[in-house]
């Protein structure tokens, strides 16, 4: 039986949120905001800044505020026929300037990491210029078609371009990827004409608009529904999908309701979940996930009742705990290294089957994840590429009552919770004036960040929000409060 996949994407004047959800259960969840916007995929003209020799890598300015970092091996070697030289200084020097595209978003005090082999994305292929291979999603089991796509992409190819079919290529017809290649070929020459022309720093090619880049690169190709709740976007997706992927025009449903999307499908506590520390199994054994700046650690609890128990019970504890690992590193966006320490068991065998279980249950994940096995301390290793910050990068912060120990959301996603709850008590009170009471840094967070979100609000209500500050309410608290018509003016 296939996988029901629902794609949900929720518009807010200053925040893009998108929430994969396979067969009831959210996988899934991107945060987009203007604070921090992704960088992901853009091509930049660059400016060499520093040379690093001693870490093979060298610093490069985008315009951006922070330098970019480019290794050696993401440079491209020169056409000459020379190899690789042992040091950047070989191919590179300072002033140079530079095409780079953007692998990995800037987290804490990293920046963005980059590299020159570019690549560019339609919803079924993605273009490699200057290089020959080609390559099928590994999503794409039918050998068939994997034959019929390879066969395609050669005759296709011209010197020195090579292709990646997406598992989205499965289901498009030979026309439609065709029609895809020439698009790229089309950005990839005003690529390079841009690169003649233009000084350093410059921003060469990027998709601005948020919901088609969300669109092309966090929709699945295999998806059952996509939902959207702003009808601007709605419409602006209709018409990419009528060029692109005609076939999931179909697919696109307009939420339209008093529920935000997000409240409405009860999303709330998955995302609660995904900010946890501890999730509970249904065997009544926990996970424990812990983020450091060096790694993530994992570790597997056994419940109560089954400790001392046959190795079997542990076997089976492990295994679900395997599903529930694949889903929250998804889930959390967790990257870099990953260590597991499962429940202990004797048997190699029972070992090999955990093994076996975990890759073939991360290998649904859309990035890169390698499981190497167990460590001599009976630890499994595992890595997955890093793209973009973790979910409590994007929408938490340290919580300083435990004295940065734990995580708590940030004031403005907190704010948005209250727009969303200001706005399903303004429609069910039908222009009714509304109160809306909350703690000093949720009211400066509306006066400044979340002013714009919320004047959107009040146009949609037909009606003024009174905000009151309410020194008693901790920093995420608010209440909303209907104000009676004799009560006099609701000005702000």
């Amino acid at each position: 039986m296939d996988d029901f996949k629902e794609v949900l994407i929720e518009v807010r004047d200053s925040r893009l949120r998108t929430a994969l959800i396979i067969n009831g259960r959210l996988v899934e969840l991107n945060v987009e905001d203007d604070q921090n916007p992704s960088l992901l995929e853009n091509i930049y003209v660059g400016r060499v800044e520093k040379v690093m020799d001693s870490l093979n890598a060298c610093f490069v300015d985008l315009g951006l505020h922070q330098l970019g970092f480019l290794a050696l091996p993401e440079i491209l070697p020169t056409r000459d026929g020379l190899s690789f030289g042992d040091t950047v200084s070989e191919y590179l020097c300072e002033g140079d300037k530079v095409c780079v595209q953007v692998l990995r978003d800037a987290f804490e005090d990293k920046g963005p990491k980059l590299t020159t082999r570019l690549r560019l994305v339609s919803r079924s292929v993605i273009f490699m210029p200057g290089e020959t291979d080609i390559k099928i999603s590994h999503r794409i089991s039918k050998s068939e078609t994997r034959s019929h796509l390879k066969k395609l992409l050669r005759n296709l190819a011209y010197c020195e371009e090579g292709f990646i079919a997406r598992t989205a290529a499965e289901m498009a017809t030979n026309e439609e990827i065709t029609a895809n290649i020439a698009d790229l070929r089309k950005t990839y020459q005003s690529i390079r004409d841009g690169l003649n022309k233009s000084t350093t720093p410059t921003l060469l090619h990027g998709l601005v608009d948020s919901v088609l880049r969300t669109l092309r690169y966090r929709v699945p190709g295999d998806v059952s529904k996509i939902v959207i709740d702003d009808i601007e976007a709605y419409l602006k997706v209709k018409r990419f999908l009528k060029k692109e992927s005609p076939d999931l025009m179909r697919r696109l449903i307009y939420h339209k309701g008093p529920q935000p999307l997000f409240l409405m499908e009860k999303l709330a506590d998955d995302i609660d979940e995904g900010l946890a520390s501890s999730i509970m199994m249904p065997s009544g054994g926990s996970v424990i996930i812990t983020e450091t700046p060096a790694l993530v650690a994992i570790d597997v609890n056994v419940a109560g009742t089954l400790k001392g128990k046959h190795e079997r019970s542990v076997l089976e504890t492990n295994l679900e705990a395997c599903a529930e690992i694949a889903r929250q590193i998804r889930l959390r966006n967790l990257g870099g290294l990953l260590v597991v320490d499962f429940v202990s068991m004797k048997q190699q065998n029972n070992k090999k089957k955990v093994l076996m279980a975990l890759r073939r249950l991360v290998a649904e994940d859309p990035e890169q994840v390698f499981v190497a096995g167990f460590t001599r301390f009976g630890l499994v290793e595992m890595t997955r590429k890093r793209g973009k910050p973790s979910l409590r990068a994007s929408i938490g912060q340290k919580c300083f009552a435990c004295e940065g120990s734990g995580i708590a959301l940030t004031v403005r996603t907190h704010g948005f919770n209250a727009l969303d709850r200001l706005r399903v008590e303004g429609l069910s009170c039908q222009h009714q004036s509304l109160e809306l009471r909350v703690s000093e840094a949720l009211a400066e967070c509306f006066e400044g960040q979340l002013k714009a979100a919320l004047d959107d609000l009040q146009a949609e209500l037909g009606t003024k929000v009174k905000m009151s500050i309410d020194t008693t309410l901790k920093e995420e608290c608010f209440d909303i409060v209907p104000i009676a018509a004799n009560k006099g003016d609701t000005h702000d």
